[in-house]
């Protein structure tokens, strides 16, 4: 009788060590993983596939699955100026640099995000595109300026077709199967792209999975970009020569006797 309550206790210990149902899982792949930039280069599209997976021992839920995806680019630095007049002259009244910003930034669904889920969850997985602008302490005192600056920077980011917001780009061809349309403009930084696919039902986040894709220069484009930043002097003395070479041609060609 006393090896009754010891078994029970193994069997417990046993349950908790064995693993866990599994609810949703997402699996991902992309068209591609790299992006070639050339000199006939005008930008280019990437496709993302998913499936949803359950395992059946999980409930069945009510609600449909939504799929928000969030691609980032590499960060850089940028720089907002604001202008006033002084007289008949535009002169630079003030500016402000933002540091390690991502150079471009979409966020793709299949309905509005706000009909899909609520602003604390968007601010928790980053899904906002306010989330990815860093803070800035400068502006003390100062809330309205630096809401200016701030939606300053969204709109010439987003006029440079370095933010993409698309309600469209995701399309669930079954309940559990989607595709998302990532658009890369001409404009397009060099670097890694991390892409976040998040599935939701019902507002709740269920899981997120993260990919990735490089974009970088390849051949005569990459070789002179490459010269310019190790060969500083040989690319100024390559481009003098040039010069040199074309202004002799033209001289050449519109030559008049």
């Amino acid at each position: 009788m006393r090896g009754l309550p010891l078994l029970g206790l193994v069997a417990v210990l046993l349950a908790g060590l064995s693993p866990a149902a599994r609810a949703e899982d997402l699996v991902v792949t992309l068209s591609t993983r790299e992006v070639a930039i050339t000199s006939t280069y005008t930008g280019t599209e990437i496709t993302a596939f998913g499936l949803i997976e359950r395992d059946a021992s999980t409930i069945a839920r009510i609600g449909a699955y939504e799929v928000v995806v969030a691609v980032q680019g590499p960060a850089g630095d940028v720089v907002v100026q604001r202008k006033d007049q002084y007289g008949p002259i535009w002169l630079t009244d003030s500016r402000q640099r933002y540091s390690k910003v991502p150079l471009f930034f979409s966020r793709l669904s299949a309905k509005p995000i706000e009909t899909i889920t609520d602003e604390n969850t968007r601010q928790r997985l980053k899904l906002g595109l306010e989330h990815y602008l860093p803070a800035d302490n400068t502006f003390k005192g100062r809330e309205k300026e630096a809401f200016a600056f701030r939606n300053a920077l969204l709109r010439l980011r987003r006029e440079q077709g370095g933010l993409i917001e698309d309600s469209k780009a995701v399309t669930m061809i079954r309940p559990n199967l989607f595709t998302a349309r990532i658009a890369l403009p001409a404009t397009a930084p060099t670097g890694l792209y991390l892409v976040n696919l998040s599935v939701l039902s019902e507002g709740v986040p269920l899981k997120t999975v993260q990919a990735g894709f490089v974009v970088r220069k390849v051949g005569f484009d990459a070789f002179v970009a490459n010269s310019a930043r190790t060969d500083s002097w040989g690319y100024a003395a390559f481009a003098v020569l040039m010069a040199m070479l074309l202004g002799w041609l033209a001289n050449v060609v519109f030559r008049k006797d």
